[in-house]
């Protein structure tokens, strides 16, 4: 298949010519480097099981990024719970209401009161269009009927798939949690409704950045929004408990005046449409990608940054390490799906100019030895064995069942378990944390280092990437698996007090 991305067509590896170090964020699944890159040591003190540190343990991460890796310069919300790349993060701006209120359709990931799935459906299925404005179109229109599996249908299919995978998973541990009824229907959009009536695009101005992306522009029309949260499907002792903190009884509607948006802004909405197999969809990435370029006043580059799998999901990740330590910002972005993030192979020159001059960590990557699982949508790469050296240092970490064992220069061999959380939490929190709570928050990490937390590469054409957003799920997925229906109950009951 061919993919959006580095300027279409087929990618060939690229070298990096910037040298610069990308940002490590806080979760995913690799070790944060600090000054001099060396994995957070010192001051381990042995208060814990077995002397386990108490603080200073590698964090874990990779390459931080905002939807499909797309960084949050600008826009007002995170819904993939990413924060800029690179230094402090720049003043929020204004970019519309229209294209929050497109955009919270787009991205389909049930943000506080709607609940997204795709029936028995193939996302994409028949649903590209010959023409980018038909696409764009179609993607409003679909907003006026209300049908969940046509707005989903007609998205670029990688965006439509992540929605629907990660709404399913969730939505059944949702349920198992007693939070959602049993008989919750996931195919249906609940809780909010959309109406859109007078939708007009200017196509004479409609913008072709290449070959696979065109910015259509939307002059007219008006969108309303209607959130009615009595029709979320909340099981009855979630109503029960919290129904007058949840405003149940409350509906609210707002309608969004595209026209009279248009003249504020002087300029026309920019709703982004991508080429995929010579058909065309609307793609949420690209339209937020768009929406913050207009208002950093920047422009596409004219050649984006080729995507580069590796032969194995193991062999993925560890190229996204050793790149990640040598602060090469191409060779993270080439790793990437070129499917699910063709907008930052896109932006790729772009991304690495803002970042600005970085220098390699200087850090070894000396063995990173994996587990691999299945998972939905790819494989889970979770760490067995990792080591680094570092100003003539090496940290080692390893995991043999639910235990972690660190080798710290000076420090030994430390260890803990995962029976042994909720230990370590009573000797740091003392009496400041209630016993209920000790106990979920011990349990819930357990389950997570029995788990382990890791990457989830996928597989395009082939070739092995490393998503983001995947990552980023199925860590969601990993904590929501460790919590119990009492946990819910004793939540609420400290919530009370």
């Amino acid at each position: 298949m061919s993919y959006p991305g580095g300027g279409g067509g087929q990618w060939q590896p690229q070298n990096n010519p910037y040298g610069q170090q990308p940002q490590q964020p806080q979760q995913g699944g690799y070790p944060q480097q600090q000054p001099g890159g060396y994995p957070q040591q010192g001051g381990y003190p042995q208060t814990g099981p077995q002397g386990f540190p108490q603080q200073g343990y590698p964090q874990q991460g990779f390459p931080q990024t905002g939807p499909q890796g797309f960084p949050q310069q600008g826009f007002d919300q995170q819904p993939y719970g990413y924060a800029p790349m690179g230094g402090e993060p720049p003043k929020k701006k204004r970019t519309g209401l229209v294209v929050t209120a497109v955009v919270a359709v787009l991205l389909l990931i049930g943000g506080g009161v709607t609940f997204f799935a795709l029936k028995k459906a193939d996302p994409g299925a028949n649903a590209g269009q010959d023409t980018p404005a038909v696409a764009a179109k179609n993607l409003i229109e679909q907003l006026g009927s209300g049908d969940v599996v046509g707005i989903m249908a007609s998205l670029a299919p990688a965006e439509a798939a992540l929605s629907k995978d990660y709404m399913e998973s969730m939505t059944k541990e949702m349920k198992r949690l007693e939070i959602l009824k049993k008989d919750a229907d996931p195919n249906k959009l609940t809780g909010v409704e959309f109406k859109s009536e007078g939708i007009k695009f200017d196509e004479a101005k409609a913008e072709k950045i290449n070959d696979h992306l065109t910015i259509n522009k939307l002059v007219e029309g008006k969108i309303t929004i209607t959130s009615d949260a009595s029709k979320i499907p909340l099981t009855d002792k979630l109503v029960d408990a919290l129904g007058d903190d949840l405003n149940l009884t409350s509906t609210k509607s707002e309608t969004l005046d595209i026209t009279a948006e248009v003249a504020k802004r002087g300029a026309p909405i920019g709703i982004a449409s991508i080429k995929v197999d010579d058909k065309w969809y609307p793609s949420a990435f690209y339209t937020i990608a768009n929406a913050v370029l207009e208002e950093e006043k920047l422009k596409w580059p004219s050649q984006g940054i080729a995507a580069a799998g590796a032969n194995s999901a193991e062999e993925a990740a560890k190229q996204m390490v050793n790149a990640a330590l040598d602060a090469d910002l191409t060779k993270v972005i080439a790793l990437l799906p070129p499917d699910e993030a063709g907008v930052l192979q896109d932006l790729g020159p772009l991304l690495i100019d803002e970042a600005g001059p970085q220098k390699p960590t200087g850090a070894k990557l000396n063995a990173l030895e994996t587990d691999v699982k299945d998972v939905t949508g790819g494989k889970q790469v979770t760490i067995k064995k990792l080591s680094i050296t570092a100003e003539g240092e090496t940290v080692t970490i390893t995991r043999e069942g639910d235990c972690y064992a660190a080798d710290v220069p000076g420090q030994g061999s430390q260890k803990l378990c995962a029976d042994e959380i909720t230990q370590l939490l009573q000797q740091q929190g003392g009496a400041k944390i209630p016993a209920e709570a000790v106990e979920i928050i011990g349990r819930v990490a357990g389950s997570i280092m029995k788990t382990g937390v890791g990457v989830v590469s996928t597989e395009v054409d082939g070739k092995w990437y490393v998503s983001p957003v995947r990552s980023y799920y199925e860590l969601a997925l990993t904590l929501f698996r460790g919590f119990e229906p009492k946990d819910v109950d004793a939540l609420i009951e400290l919530m009370k007090k």
